[in-house]
């Protein structure tokens, strides 16, 4: 298990995420997937959904994508509901989310540019790599509030877009 610490921290006080390292696809765009660990009774679903997140606009094609998907309580605090890595190899990389009950989520990213395993900020806790939320959502002096970044899954596959700005 791959320990990202200190990672989407938007505010001057470090925001730390434990992300979990995930097995890396040869195909091209890059895919990413491991199953989310997650039960039913976490987001008050059935365990019959899978999710596609495509990362969009990658401008460095070095390092890796590390990303965490929460339900709304880990999204405004506390523990993930699954995390994933995968090695950027051009434009575009494709996570894979697997198991999950259908229900609201959220995910926060960030472009591991010089693969150091953390999201490394400036002096004043600012960061200094590309980083992204869920319906590309932007956030002001912090993470992207949970109403912008929200979006459900259902039954079944899910498709969900994620674009660099």
């Amino acid at each position: 298990m791959l320990n990202l610490k200190n990672i989407l921290s938007l505010s001057v006080a470090c925001t730390a995420i434990t992300l979990s390292a995930c097995a890396i696809s040869p195909d091209t765009p890059e895919v990413a997937s491991k199953p989310a660990p997650v039960s039913p009774s976490q987001t008050g679903g059935d365990a019959a959904a899978s999710l596609n997140v495509t990362v969009a606009n990658i401008q460095t094609q070095d390092g890796s994508i590390a990303a965490a998907l929460f339900d709304e309580t880990g999204y405004k605090g506390g523990p993930q509901v699954g995390g994933v890595t995968a090695k950027v190899s051009g434009e575009t990389v494709v996570l894979n989310f697997a198991d999950l009950p259908a229900g609201e989520y959220g995910i926060k990213l960030f472009h591991d540019v010089n693969g150091n395993g953390e999201m490394d900020t400036n002096p004043f806790g600012i960061p200094t790599e590309p980083y992204a939320f869920s319906n590309s959502a932007v956030g002001m002096m912090g993470p992207a509030k949970w109403d912008d970044a929200k979006f459900t899954v259902t039954s079944g596959d899910n498709s969900h877009t994620i674009t660099f700005r």
